[in-house]
């Protein structure tokens, strides 16, 4: 069975929120997008910026935003 990512919806906000509209240009998997993602926030040192409000509405890093959607670290 072939992983699924998140809902259409949840990258299309983060592609929103990071203002990287053409991140996801043409076609691809659900592995080439988190990795888009992985490198457009640990190449602009994005780990302990605050991404918004988390699920509690409590601040949330981009590090802590990137495990809750993607279900990994966003560094090894």
């Amino acid at each position: 069975m072939i992983p699924a990512g998140p809902a259409v919806e949840v990258e299309a906000w983060l592609l929103q929120r990071m203002s990287a509209p053409t991140l996801f240009d043409g076609v691809t998997t659900a592995e080439q997008r988190r990795e888009r993602v992985r490198e457009f926030l640990t190449e602009r040192h994005l780990d302990l910026a605050i991404a918004g409000g988390g699920q509690r509405g409590k601040p949330e890093t981009w590090s802590a935003l990137f495990e809750r959607v993607y279900g990994e670290p966003l560094r090894a």
